[in-house]
């Protein structure tokens, strides 16, 4: 296969031999030259010197005498002249005055005439007085504005829009006039002063000048008068890239620009084949179910194209990507085996380790707040650095201690005194209030972490990365101190974020090496045999990039003729064919899952393919074979080092005991009991970021406790309790409460409290002053005798013919000793009330609904304290959101038995019965571990994907 760049390369140097380093060439793409080069130096017959280079931009600012300024202070000083016609701050300006610069660039770059653009359009009568400069398609077109009616009627979006628009003229020649004092310009103004130069007649070269302008397509009207300017006033050579299959059809828009370029600019005759995709081809179309499979059966694809000619495959062989976003799924995809890779795409900094580090430097920034004299972090930033490879890697020990002790205090707000454990984490976690403070913050926090010894895989990307992103920082600072712009902290780290995410760091390789990994932009002028393209979809290939990307509404743009989505395809159409024209197989790989991105059809270019170019496009439907297997839930047999596990809970000299809660997650779902109490698996702690129930309800009891503290071994204490009520007693034990178990400052004020704290403090006041306190003063035939006191009994039962006891124990709220005699149990409970069961039996072997953990763990403090003391004891639950109720009572209220109030006395002979007879099956080594049969158990389960019941 001859490619077009061989092919110039064999015709200019068979018509000027090494004359040839005398003409400058200019190609549309840099990397064009490197394979023109290397095309050259095939057909030389001895060493000669290279053509001089040159591209459209360097011969537009000769001709102008203007230079382009930095794209920064180009939107500064946009800014500065819009504000003269609206008031707009810079960082609401920033974001879409640059579409507003790349309008006036296209306007530039197009010739077209400003002022009658940008007329007021809503002044229909002015218009249509004056239409002599509209062809009557254009005339046709612009008659849409009509529809707006009277100005009066519009909507307000209508009136503004209409506003803007009337301003954009001044805007855009004050804008111009501004640059040009300042002796700056952007693109489009260098391009239409060279071409307005150039129409005037007021360039020419000095001397005489050679040129090769080669495999351009789309041009604009300042491109257009620079080829003329080079046709008539040098000696040029024009080589167009085109194949006749498009050429000639009229209806193909690949060849939209070519026919124009042919006609305007006459190409040497003969010197370029164009006739390939007449020839013989293999196009496939790869249906793929996901991204991921794209980029596995492209390195498929590649493996068989190199056993087919049994060598391994060189620069031939092109991957291309028209999405970004594949390329490090590819490269993990390609196989050892292919040998050499050459990626000229640049790899997106935003995609690496670096970008993520800046970016959570700049939200642990955003996040900061001032506490007394110092000041404090927001937990998940802290977290996040502390985690972030670059920060962990340098003492992985010391990130996680204080990973582990933010969790395990719960300190949502991080005190910077307290991270400053060594010369970097002081670095990092130091404040930086103003922009500038920021940028030098972000640089001091680079260099810090780049002096610290590393010594991973990627030490040498770490190091590029890090210098490359100290040097745009300080480049972008030095292009902010030049412009004398106020910001605020916010708009420049959106700035630097808007900067950095544009950068690509190029990847080490030989271009002229191995399989080429390359956007479609890169392709241009290359040629190869294989060629394999992914993300072959409409909405990507060719997609509509300039959908909404202007203030010039579309009929506008078509009636001035201006670039329009019409455009675009055009000129994508003629990226693709260009690129198969000459190549011997295509693979045309694509994901054909519908989502919320992507309709998932095929790109109107395999369409095409198929039903226009004769070829036949071979369609293949590529997945992922899954045979779904239902999976057993699993058990787990009680072996010898399970059962070694259980004999701690009865075994005499361990300190192991069995609290009620653990019981009833034996009762609920014997493997959840498992995972929990035998195989002692531990969820991932996060730290809460807003109080949750139980935090709630830790609060509430540490209240409580507060308050009855002052009322502890008093019989009757009602008077007391009022007498509390009557005070501020109830606020200031709640306070106290959620400084000790919430804010973890016993100093803290309510100036620390959030709206959400705040609300938490107001219903935990409202439930004990409202419904625990003044229930307990009407009620008060007790005396409190213990709180958030522990009860532990050895519990006696049979198992194997052994005589065994496990030893329970747990946290009594209150334990009450009542007038008659008789103990009472106290269970603080603040979700809904729920004192109903349906008799003993459903607490054990009922249905999911039936076995209450309530309930059941409130007879098991009972039966502890009747055996350890010998008392009856009435069991209590007192569900504080309902205790407000005249009509409230705590007792349990057995519906099978028909009995209310009833003291665990009564409960006694059956509850133990039940008790030992679910013991006899928890320690039975022949009973597995089983996971129960209630879905409703299961949804808020912490193992139930360990267990397969979450795995469907």
């Amino acid at each position: 296969m001859k490619g077009f760049l061989a092919e110039v390369a064999a015709d200019l140097y068979g018509r000027y031999g090494e004359a040839l380093s005398q003409r400058e060439v200019l190609f549309p793409s840099r990397r064009a030259r490197l394979f023109f080069t290397e095309a050259l130096s095939r057909v030389a017959e001895r060493p000669m010197w290279q053509p001089r280079w040159t591209t459209v931009d360097e011969l537009m600012e000769e001709i102008s005498g203007l230079r382009t300024a930095d794209r920064l202070r180009l939107l500064t000083e946009l800014w500065r002249v819009y504000s003269a016609f609206h008031d707009e701050p810079f960082d609401r300006f920033y974001f879409w005055g640059e579409m507003l610069l790349a309008d006036f660039d296209t306007i530039d770059k197009y010739l077209i005439d400003a002022r009658q653009l940008f007329r007021n359009l809503s002044e229909i009568r002015e218009l249509e007085a004056d239409l002599s400069y509209l062809t009557p398609r254009q005339l046709q077109i612009v008659r849409f504005w009509s529809s707006l009616g009277p100005e009066a009627d519009l909507s307000q979006e209508k009136r503004r829009f209409l506003a803007l628009w009337r301003s954009l003229g001044p805007i855009y020649d004050a804008y111009r006039a501004r640059l040009t004092e300042l002796g700056i310009a952007y693109g489009g103004m260098v391009q239409r002063a060279a071409a307005e130069r150039i129409r005037a007649g007021g360039f020419s070269f000095a001397a005489p000048r050679r040129f090769v302008v080669a495999g351009f397509n789309a041009l604009s009207e300042c491109e257009k008068e620079l080829f003329r300017l080079l046709s008539s006033a040098a000696e040029t050579d024009f080589y167009w890239d085109y194949d006749d299959y498009y050429l000639r059809d009229r209806e193909q828009e690949a060849g939209l620009f070519v026919r124009t370029n042919l006609a305007e600019f006459p190409p040497v005759a003969g010197a370029v084949s164009h006739d390939h995709m007449a020839r013989s081809k293999r196009l496939v179309s790869v249906a793929a179910v996901s991204n991921a499979v794209q980029c596995k059966y492209a390195a498929e694809i590649l493996r068989s194209l190199a056993r087919e000619q049994g060598a391994p495959l060189d620069k031939e062989t092109a991957v291309v990507l028209t999405d970004e976003n594949l390329l490090l799924p590819l490269l993990h995809a390609l196989p050892d085996e292919l040998g050499e890779v050459n990626v000229t795409m640049g790899f997106p900094l935003r995609q690496s380790l670096a970008y993520t580090f800046v970016e959570r430097l700049v939200e642990l920034q955003a996040h900061r707040r001032r506490k007394g004299g110092g000041w404090t972090f927001y937990h998940a930033d802290v977290a996040g650095l502390l985690a972030h490879p670059y920060v962990a890697g340098c003492d992985p020990e010391l990130t996680r201690s204080l990973q582990e002790q933010i969790v395990d205090e719960r300190r949502i707000s991080v005190e910077a005194a307290w991270l400053a454990r060594n010369e970097l984490l002081a670095a990092l976690f130091s404040a930086a209030e103003q922009w500038r403070d920021l940028s030098d913050y972000l640089l001091r926090v680079i260099e810090a972490v780049a002096r610290r010894p590393y010594e991973g895989d990627d030490a040498g990307e770490r190091v590029e990365f890090l210098a490359v992103l100290s040097d745009q920082i300080v480049k972008l600072r030095n292009s902010l101190d030049g412009c004398d712009v106020d910001l605020s902290t916010e708009v420049y780290a959106s700035l630097l974020r808007r900067h950095l995410q544009t950068l690509r760091i190029p990847f080490e390789g030989e271009p002229l090496e191995g399989v080429q990994v390359m956007g479609i932009l890169e392709t241009r002028n290359l040629d190869f045999r294989h060629v394999v393209l992914l993300s072959m979809t409409d909405d990507n290939f060719p997609g509509n990039r300039l959908a909404q990307a202007s203030f010039v509404p579309y009929n506008l743009r078509a009636a001035f003729s201006l670039p329009t989505p019409e455009h675009h395809e055009g000129v994508y159409a003629y990226y693709f064919y260009r690129l198969i024209q000459r190549a011997e197989t295509v693979h045309m790989l694509y994901c054909a899952r519908a989502d919320d991105k992507s309709t998932g059809e095929p790109s109107r270019y395999i369409h095409q393919l198929d039903c226009e170019s004769g070829l036949g496009v071979h369609r293949i439907e590529a997945g992922v074979d899954v045979n779904p297997i239902p999976l057993a839930p699993i058990e787990v047999a009680k072996d010898a080092a399970v059962m070694a596990r259980l004999g701690r809970f009865v075994d005499p000299e361990s300190p192991a005991t069995l609290s009620p809660t653990a019981l009833f997650r034996y009762v609920a779902c014997p493997l959840r009991f498992y995972f929990h109490s035998v195989a002692r698996l531990e969820t991932d702690d996060e730290v809460a970021e807003e109080v949750d129930a139980p935090m709630f309800g830790t609060i509430l009891h540490a209240a409580a406790q507060r308050l009855y503290a002052r009322v502890e071994g008093e019989a009757h204490p009602a008077k007391t309790l009022r007498a509390l009520l009557s005070t501020d007693a109830v606020d200031r034990a709640v306070g106290e409460a959620i400084n000790e178990h919430w804010l973890r400052d016993e100093r803290a004020s309510e100036a620390d409290y959030t709206g959400n704290l705040l609300l938490v403090r107001e219903i935990v006041v409202r439930y004990l002053r409202g419904g625990v306190v003044p229930y307990d003063a009407a009620h008060d035939a007790f005396a409190v005798r213990g709180l958030e006191r522990e009860v532990a009994y050895a519990f006696p039962f049979r198992c194997g013919g052994r005589e065994l006891r496990v030893k329970f124990s747990g946290i009594a709220d209150r334990i009450d000793s009542l007038d008659d005699g008789t103990l009472r149990v106290v269970d603080y409970k603040t979700g809904a009330p729920h004192l109903e069961f349906a008799g003993l039996e459903s607490l054990f072997t009922g249905e999911g609904r039936h076995r209450l953990s309530n309930i059941l763990q409130t007879l098991l403090y009972s039966m502890m304290l009747h055996r350890s003391e010998g008392r009856d004891v009435v069991p209590a639950l007192y569900y504080v959101r309902a205790m407000h109720r005249p009509d409230y009572a705590p007792q349990l209220d057995d519906r099978g038995d028909g009995v209310r109030g009833a003291r665990y006395s009564f409960y006694a002979e059956r509850f133990e019965e039940l008790l030992r007879a679910t013991l006899a099956e928890l320690f039975d080594p022949a009973v597995p571990f089983r996971p129960c049969d209630d879905p409703d158990t299961c949804t808020f389960c912490d193992f139930n994907l360990l267990c397969r019941r979450g795995a469907k």
